[in-house]
Order: structure tokens, then sequence, then C-alpha cells
């Protein structure tokens, strides 16, 4: 019925649009045709397809300046729609245009006028869906006050709610009055605790963000009744790799192990086996389960804590790839010449008996002759140096490839048993780290290609071309640092190799290439094979970690229908699916990566809080009209605003430094600078510098 309404609305013929007139020309004359007629206008009014006019007259808005989008709204109030279909670029939402929407609403727009040429200024008629439905923050005198709260938004608590409450508790509040004005009514949902509870960052984090952290009777019911024990009757359908010398390598407190390898040489080429949980046969289609972790797209990892994405009886149980027990894994064997070129190889379902949880410290210290591992380990040792070998090969092939090997440095917490942080370290990334890596990469890649060359659907992973306008800055910046020999202004790969070894070593080692991430585009997952910028490969996939990532146990339930049960037919409604399944774990990914991120910064504050008053030495990171970040050897990474210098700065967009207008004195990124902290914000993740 919404077409046949749609279309007649529509219809210029059509003057008199009224309720009457429209139910009239479709000869409504029944109470229960009226009551569908107005579900439907209301529902076209809904979806931004129709509106109604001051006379009553319902009118299609006109296509040529009506616009879907999200708003992306700025913390000074006004913002900017990205707009759906392409047909404009983002077009400006100031503060008087904006009505009732907030950050990440789905909004309907007027362009209104053409600002200059290219650029749009709009008005939002219309919030389709609601982005911000609940808050979470701290009460205070029948107000809440959200974590990055502005000045722009008041949160009041209805009154009834507020004689549950005391001041300074943390609470969740569904906004029930989006008001044109800047207050918003809303009512409790729950209470989260009181401001200094241990722990209470991270449940702000999980409230806030919607994480879904518990798992229902129905979901725990099913991982309960998976046996603990593989179904011996099922290894006649695989090949017994059990015999085989067959080992993971993780970190010392992993306990969900997806993933496990083999090496041996035949005839001068390396037999790499990489042999992967085989999650989809437990996990089936359509099940309790299966619907859980396609809501939840990945486990999410908080400091020392860990959301898995399926429970715990199956990620640390008859899933996990613990030593010395039979488990069912899916392995892809690939032959590789010494030139790193894979000539040969098989993917197929398999029953292994890994012989040791192997650690990257242990495999580290194999690899630098420590004694006492040469000795505990013997059986492995020359297993391991081969692989040490292959590794070497496979990185080489890549950085021919014109592969980007971005060598971030990572945080790294020591907790005690009650969950106190007792240091902070840098994690270091050594042999057995990237040994891993690199036998994951060439298998993903391996799985990725034999699908593409079938031209089957498929979950790929894919990463675009960075952003010119983001690598022009870059190109400038270096240029004024004396660092751009050798690159021109290409986005292709070996211009960013070129970047990283003109300044690996040098003091804007760490700012330069925290500027080159920020210029690339976000690796996703899609049904469309793109490629993958980053890595230059053609054919990408996620294979390896089916136990934490939803997009890895799809890739194996499609290598179990295409490969081993041999169907490879497909209709519409499939490819739609996996379009589905890839926005959803693209999104939940997202998701995922801003809580740990949060969480990180949570945690540094929480670290650095007894220090405040101590001095310390650290880098200019980044410089801004509001203050620059300085950042420790530790990673932690604080504020200096503005307004604490001794002198009134003035920041120059040019140089990207702040200069005192008295002294002349100048601070640019990548310089060293003594700083005093005075002031930590555990709950905001916020640390606070000034100039020594």
């Amino acid at each position: 019925m919404k077409d046949l309404v749609y279309n007649l609305i529509k219809k210029a013929s059509l003057k008199d649009r009224s309720l009457i007139s429209i139910a009239s020309h479709l000869k409504i004359d029944s109470e229960a045709g009226f009551q569908d007629l107005t579900k439907t206008l209301h529902s076209l009014t809904r979806d931004g397809l129709i509106y109604r006019d001051k006379e009553g007259n319902y009118n299609v808005h006109d296509e040529e300046t009506i616009v879907k989008g999200k708003l992306d709204l700025k913390q000074a109030g006004f913002g900017f729609i990205i707009v759906d279909d392409g047909q404009y670029p983002d077009i400006y939402i100031s503060r008087q245009h904006k009505g009732t929407a907030m950050d990440k609403d789905y909004c309907l727009v007027e362009v209104i006028r053409e600002k200059s040429r290219g650029k749009f200024e709009g008005k939002i008629l219309k919030v389709l869906e609601r982005s911000v439905t609940s808050i979470v923050g701290e009460y205070y005198e029948g107000q809440v006050f959200p974590k990055n709260y502005s000045n722009d938004v008041v949160y009041k608590l209805k009154r009834n709610d507020q004689l549950k409450l005391k001041n300074h508790q943390l609470i969740k509040a569904k906004i029930t009055k989006y008001g044109r004005s800047y207050i918003k009514e809303c009512s409790l949902i729950e209470v989260l605790g009181t401001i200094g509870d241990k722990g209470l960052e991270i449940k702000e984090i999980i409230s806030r963000h919607n994480l879904i952290h518990e798992f229902s009777e129905d979901e725990m019911n099913f991982a309960r009744n998976v046996a603990s024990e593989i179904n011996v009757d099922d290894i006649k359908n695989r090949i017994d790799l059990r015999n085989e010398k067959i080992f993971t390598v993780d970190g010392e407190y992993t306990k969900d192990i997806d993933d496990a390898i083999s090496l041996k040489k035949r005839n001068g080429n390396y037999i790499l086996g990489v042999h992967i949980a085989d999650v989809s046969y437990y996990v089936t289609e359509g099940s309790v389960l299966d619907k859980c972790a396609y809501k939840r797209g990945t486990s999410v990892y908080l400091a020392n804590e860990v959301i898995p994405m399926l429970p715990r009886e199956l990620s640390n149980g008859i899933c996990s790839l613990n030593p010395k027990v039979d488990r069912f894994t899916l392995t892809c064997e690939m032959e590789i010449t010494d030139k790193g070129e894979v000539v040969n190889y098989s993917i197929y379902p398999s029953v292994i008996n890994s012989l040791y949880k192997m650690t990257y410290t242990n495999v580290n210290k194999i690899l630098e002759n420590d004694k006492e591992k040469l000795e505990e380990y013997s059986d492995i040792v020359e297993d391991v140096k081969l692989m040490h070998e292959l590794k070497n090969i496979l990185n080489a092939v890549r950085e021919k490839m014109g592969s980007i090997n971005f060598e971030t440095i990572e945080p790294k917490f020591i907790f005690d048993d009650e969950g106190n942080i007792e240091d902070l370290k840098i994690r270091e990334r050594q042999d057995a780290e990237k040994l891993i890596e690199e036998f994951m990469l060439v298998a993903n890649q391996v799985v990725a290609t034999h699908i593409f060359n079938q031209k089957l659907p498929f979950i790929y992973r894919i990463h675009e071309l960075p952003n010119q306008q983001k690598l022009t800055y870059i190109l400038n910046f270096l240029e004024r640092l004396g660092y751009a020999e050798n690159i021109d202004d290409n986005v292709d790969q070996f211009n960013f190799q070129q970047i990283l070894k003109n300044v690996e070593g040098t003091l804007y080692e760490k700012v330069i290439t925290t500027l080159l991430l920020r210029s690339m585009a976000k690796a996703r997952y899609s049904r469309d094979n793109l490629g993958h910028y980053g890595l230059a490969f053609d054919n990408y996939t996620h294979f390896t970690s089916p136990i934490r990532r939803y997009p890895d146990l799809i890739v194996h339930r499609f290598l179990r229908r295409y490969v081993f049960n041999g169907n490879k037919l497909f209709d519409d409604e499939l490819k739609a699916k996996l379009d589905d399944i890839a926005v959803q774990t693209s999104t939940t990914e997202r998701e995922a990566m801003i809580c740990e991120r949060e969480v990180m910064d949570m945690k540094k504050a929480e670290y650095m809080e007894p220090f405040v008053g101590d001095t310390f030495t650290g880098i200019i990171s980044s410089v801004l009209k509001f203050g620059m970040f300085v950042e420790l050897p530790n990673t932690v990474e604080g504020l200096i605003h503005i307004s604490n210098f001794d002198e009134e700065m003035e920041y120059s967009e040019t140089t990207l430094s702040l200069v005192g207008k008295s002294t002349q004195k100048e601070y640019t990124i990548g310089e060293e600078v003594q700083v005093k902290l005075v002031k930590v914000n555990r709950l905001l993740g916020k640390i606070d510098f000034e100039i020594v």
C-alpha cells in the first residue's frame, strides 16, 4: 500500500492531497481502511518520503534538494551531514539549523544554499533514526553529566527518579524528550555505582557503548550442551594430523587459542601448515550462539578483562587448541619456495593434537639459543628455526610487493592478582610475534585467492587508498623538517615505505608514523574484493581467528559450503546476507576498538595518579589551537592547555607549532620537552601537564 499512496501523492495532477481526498481517490470508505491509510501516511512521513504542510496536505519532498545522511556533530555545535548516495559532498549544518538532532543521528536534510563552489549548507528537516537514545553520566543535583560533557546540552532527570538517587552516582538514563532547546529530559535506567568505586570506569564504557557483556540462559545452555571432547565418529571425514609436529604460539595468558602451526621441508620447499580451530563445526548457522556471535561481532579486550564473542565453555574449551588433546581444525597447507612463492596449497578439515602451548617468550628464547629452552623443547627446536627462516623470506617478499610495516609502540600493563596496575611497559614485537603474523597473513591470502578465483560470494578484508589531502599535508610537513628525500606525492605503498625509512630512528619517527596511520582508510569487511592497500595484497580475508571474530567464522562456513561440500550455488539473498554481515562486523569492530582505546587511556591515567607533581621528559606529539600533547617514553600522553603557558601563545598552521607572543619561544612536533604532571582524571582518561 505504501507504494500506491506514495505514487498517488507524487502525481502532479492531484491538487488536493488531504487525508479525505487521498481516501476518496483510493475509494476507501470503511473505518479499517481509514486506519490503514493513516498508518501508511504516518510511515511514509516517518521515513522522510513525504511531509504534511500547514494546510494539512501531504507532499513529496523535492528530490533535487532533499537528501538523507548521518550527522557528524562537532563540539562547537555545528556539524556536517555525510550524504548517503554521494549526490552531494558533506553538507554543512549550522547550530540554528540542526533542530533536535544529535551526533550520528540519521537525518532528512534540505539543501538550502550553495555556500561556495562545491560546498553546500543544509537544514535538518527530521531525525529519521536516533543514534543517541541513552546516556551514561554522573548524577548531580537533578542533572546527568556524561563523560564528554558539553555546556551545549543539559540532561535533566525526571523528578521521581531524582528522589531515588544520591549525588555523584554513575547512572544510565534514557532520553525521553529531544527538545529544540538545549534541555533533554531523561528517565533512570540503572545505577552503575558511585564515582570512585573500583572498576567503575570499565562499567561506564560497557554501558555507554551498549556492549553485550553477558550471555543469556539459552546461549549458556547451548554452550554447556556442546560435548567437551571431539566426536570420534567424525574423524573419518577429516585428514588425521595427530602424529604431526604441530604446536601453538601465543601470549602467556592466552586461553582462547585458535591457531596452530607446523613446518617441514620437502624437495627444497617449505610445507607450511596453518591449522585453525573449526568453530563452525560447533557454532552452526542459525543457532542461538550464531545469532549471539553475529550481534557481538568480535571479542572485546578491555585491559585485563575480556568480553568474549563466545562463552568460555567453547572459547577456552572444545574450540581452543589446547595442548595434548584432540581438536577439530581447518587446515591451510601451503608449499612455498625459497623465493616465497606459494606453488601449491590445499584447504581441508583436519584433526590435530598440539604438542605444546608455546609462548612468544619461549620461542624468542629458542631463537636466542637460550640453553634451558633449547633443552626443554629439543624436539621442536629445528622446526622453530626453520620457521624463523621462512618468516624472513615471507617478510622480504611482502616488502618487495610494497607491504607497509608500521612498527607502532604499544603499551602493556602488568596487573597484580587483585587487578591493580603494578607497571606499564612497552610491548615488544620480536621474531616470534612476527613469525606468527607472517604465517597468518599468507594463509589468509591463500584462502581469499582460492575463493576469488572461483568467482563465488565471500567476505573479504579490504583496505582502500589513503586520504590524498592528508598525505599531501604530511609530505609538506616532512619537507619542512628536511626528511622528504626520495618521496613524491603518489599514494603508492613504496612512498609510505620510504617515508618510514627516512624518519626511522629520529625524534619524528613516532609522530610521522601516527600521522601516516591517520591518513589511512580504515580496513573493513566487504563482499566486494577491493584489495588490501596496506598489505599490497590483491586478495585478502580473515580466516585465522574464528573464536574471537565473526567474519572468520563466516569464512569457515563458506569454505565448508564451497570446498568441502561442493555446494557452489548462490542467489541474491545469499549476497545480501553477506553484505549485511560485512557492515555489521565492520561496525562492531570499530566500536570494540574505540572501547579498547578508551580503557587504555583510563588505565594510563590510573597508572599516573601516584606521580602527580613529578617531572618527566617527553616528546611533543601534536600541536593544536588549544594546546599541545606531550608523549612520554611509556606511551602516556597528556595535554598542555594553551591557558597553562606562562605567556600568550599563537598557533601557526604552517609550521604546526605554538609560538610565545613575547619571547617568540616556539614549540613544534617532535621536540623534546620537560613537563610536570599536574592533573589526572581517571574516569575521563585525561592527563594534564605543564611546561617546566
